[in-house]
């Protein structure tokens, strides 16, 4: 039986697009930032002043202060934590490091002290960047610190926080060193250039170890696909709303459309209401968004208060989403792409071109492999590849798929085999035109408003408490968030334990969107007659609702 649209070809399905020449021997910021041919157009701006950076002068600024990082000890192959919100000083910061080889993990300052000092450790980091307002918090990592002290107009921070330790370092200053003097050392592609902490295909967060060569490719093949996506680019302008510490915001937004010469106004702290605003007031004309404000953006009677007329594509990614098609109802000529990619692949994976976005959002699809890429769905129990319309894991095979998991080979063997498949953990098929649908998740993770939850790491402290016998994590529809976290515990014996209490001991360890959101007391935690807990039952059809 023929396949040939589809791309399968001996168990494999094929891109669909013409390949493309990968970029060899270039760093991540030479490509990304120095083989610029619109130096003169606007690269930043800040989203609340409208203060704004060309791209000459950013430029000019990243080499100013790797020069200046350079003179504080900054050097090829340390480990720099970037934590910090979006602002235009955030790629100066993550460019500057990377210019003088150093690798950059990147963190959400509202993780909790122990998850950012485990962070820490496993990557043995040896600087930290950070703001002023999280300085203080940051202090028992014990990091040397470079400070941020600018707001996006340039003005430094006089104040002095209590409990923070003296930064070896300012933004302010750093930007006064000799860009001139700024000498990179020589980089391989095969040199580690981002550190990203993903929960990976299951379990707790694990360093995602990207080559500089995983990110270039990642930025060829999107940039090869979304070309023909693209308004004019004279008047291409994006809202950045990702937070720029996740791959979608780093690599899939932030990189690939600074290597197109693009505008990004960048949104320091997200609300509705402000980046509906935001679009209105810089006639923005793309944007990148999680399910949850795709849901706000159908149901919400704030969009019709904005124009919203420049908007022409909005993508949207992070997990199987509903009906979203509401949207272009509402926002006229919008063309609405679903994409997918995991941090294990420097964000690509699949995506829409513009000849069928209609196709995809009907069927909701999330496009075809990028160039480049390859793939196979695979029968979970036999091993077998399948052919279009099975349902089956999928597997990922590109130079844009990771090297491992640091300080991890059980996980990374578990998840890379030795020919270099990557077993994502998401149940999949391709149809008979080579579109990519994403099922369901193999992997127990939860989605709550674009981050991932790992059921296995909150039962872990859950089973820490004293009062709590039993535990199963699993997910729960909503649409506001797309899935929540709820526990159900069994108590000892005897114990006056309350749901708020369960909730409260949680947040006290871990990031704020981890949090369990709603706890069910239980007699015994449910199995299925094979063995398996609640989360496992419920991807087979028990009921949770009904405990709920």
């Amino acid at each position: 039986m023929g396949f040939e649209k589809s791309g399968y070809r001996d168990g494999i399905f094929h891109s669909l697009l013409r390949p493309i020449p990968t970029p060899r021997n270039v760093d991540m910021v030479t490509y990304i930032l120095f083989q610029q041919p619109h130096p003169q157009r606007t690269a930043l701006v800040d989203s609340p002043t409208g203060a704004s950076v060309s791209y000459a002068q950013l430029q000019r600024r990243v080499r100013a202060v790797a020069s200046g990082l350079a003179r504080k000890g900054v050097k090829q192959g340390d480990v720099v934590m970037l934590c910090m919100p979006n602002s235009i000083h955030w790629p100066v910061l993550l460019f500057a490091s990377s210019f003088l080889g150093a690798v950059v993990t990147t963190a959400n300052p509202v993780n909790s002290i122990p998850e950012l000092r485990r962070q820490a450790q496993d990557c043995r980091a040896a600087f930290l960047i950070t703001v002023p307002e999280h300085s203080a918090k940051l202090a028992p990592l014990g990091l040397p610190t470079i400070l941020n002290d600018l707001d996006a107009l340039g003005v430094a921070s006089q104040v002095e926080v209590a409990g923070a330790p003296a930064p070896v370092a300012r933004l302010s200053e750093l930007l006064r060193a000799d860009p001139d003097r700024a000498s990179p050392p020589f980089i391989r592609e095969s040199d580690t250039a981002l550190l990203l902490y993903s929960s990976g295909t299951t379990g707790a967060s694990k360093g995602v170890v990207l080559t500089h060569l995983n990110v270039v490719e990642s930025i060829s093949q999107r940039d090869s696909l979304d070309c023909h996506l693209r308004v004019p680019d004279e008047i291409e302008t994006h809202l950045v709303i990702i937070p720029l510490f996740h791959v979608m915001g780093l690599c899939v937004v932030l990189a690939t459309l600074l290597r197109r010469s693009h505008k990004l106004v960048i949104v320091p702290k997200f609300d509705f209401p402000s980046m509906l605003a935001a679009v209105q007031r810089y006639k923005v004309t793309n944007m990148g968004l999680v399910p949850p404000i795709m849901v706000a953006l159908t149901k919400s009677p704030l969009v019709s208060q904005y124009d919203l007329s420049s908007l022409k594509v909005i993508g949207y990614g992070a997990a199987p989403s509903g009906d979203v098609s509401g949207v272009a109802q509402r926002i006229k000529g919008v063309k609405l792409t679903q994409g997918y990619g995991m941090t294990e692949t420097a964000g690509s994976g699949a995506a829409v071109s513009k000849d069928f976005v209609e196709y995809a959002l009907e069927r909701r699809s999330c496009g075809f492999l990028t160039a480049n890429m390859q793939a196979k769905i695979v029968d979970v129990g036999t091993g077998e590849a399948l052919p279009p319309n099975r349902e089956g894991e999928l597997w990922l095979h590109g130079l844009n798929v990771m090297r491992g998991y640091l300080n991890n080979e059980k996980a990374t063997a578990e998840t890379l085999d030795k020919d270099g498949w990557l077993h994502t953990g998401d149940l999949a098929k391709f149809d008979e035109n080579g579109f990519l649908y994403i099922v369901d998740r193999l992997k127990e993770l939860i989605k709550y408003n674009g981050f991932q939850v790992a059921p296995a790491e909150l039962e872990s402290v859950l089973l820490n408490h004293p009062e709590i016998v039993d535990t199963a994590v699993v997910p729960f529809p909503e649409e506001t968030v797309g899935e929540i976290p709820v526990a159900f515990v069994v108590k000892r014996p005897g114990s006056s334990l309350t749901a708020d209490a369960v909730m409260d001991y949680v947040a006290e360890q871990v990031s704020p969107y981890k949090k369990v959101r709603r706890v069910v007391f239980v007699d015994i935690i449910p199995k299925l007659e094979s063995g398996p807990d609640l989360c496992s039952g419920m991807r087979a059809g028990y009921d949770v609702s009904r405990l709920i």
